[in-house]
């Protein structure tokens, strides 16, 4: 038990400082995936009142998952590179997605749903940069290996907050969720 205490004490900051994470770290190429994304806390104590997941390029016919009590607002934008569907070109597809018009208390977690196909191939990494509103503050969950930090992007007091490794060991303090595309069926998966 002495031994099993210390590295369960190196675990909790890891856990702690885990915010906007998705849960299935790898996709497909070709199927449909169900993305869950994981707010773990408000910011700075203060509640989450509005969930925004940018969809990248490459996830297609991507569908929010309703939830009660929440309301949602769909983007579609026009796509620089058109794909075929069913026959059909397809020339815009949904790129962002928000929840709002409720509350998430600071001390509740919750998920957040979509899905959406998987159009591009194996070794692929998906990044879906996430924004939370709070009532007062906001994060922005959007850090990836190649990005900067900006010192503007976030806001309220940040002193305790220890980051986390990103991929290739970087240190990011609000890295986005990402996705690993791996070799799959390509199958239609529902």
């Amino acid at each position: 038990m002495n031994k099993i205490f210390p590295l369960l004490m190196l675990a909790l900051p890891v856990v702690a400082n885990a915010h906007a994470v998705i849960e299935q770290k790898d996709a497909e190429s070709g199927s449909f995936y169900k993305g869950v994304i994981s707010i773990s806390h408000g910011c700075d104590g203060s509640a989450t009142t509005k969930v925004t997941i940018d969809i990248p390029y490459g996830v297609r016919d991507t569908k929010p998952m309703p939830k009660p009590g929440w309301k949602l607002d769909v983007v579609r934008s026009e796509l620089s590179k058109p794909y075929l569907s069913n026959h059909k070109t397809v020339t815009e597809d949904v790129t962002q997605i928000s929840w709002y018009g409720n509350t998430l208390e600071s001390d509740h977690f919750d998920e957040f749903i979509f899905r959406g196909q998987i159009g591009v191939g194996t070794g692929t990494r998906l990044y879906f940069p996430v924004k939370q509103e709070c009532v007062v503050g906001e994060r922005h969950w959007n850090q990836t290996p190649d990005s900067k930090p900006s010192p503007h992007e976030q806001h309220g007091d940040h002193a305790g907050h220890t980051g986390h490794t990103g991929h290739g060991g970087s240190k990011l303090e609000y890295p986005a969720p990402v996705v690993r595309v791996i070799d799959g069926t390509g199958g239609h998966h529902h």
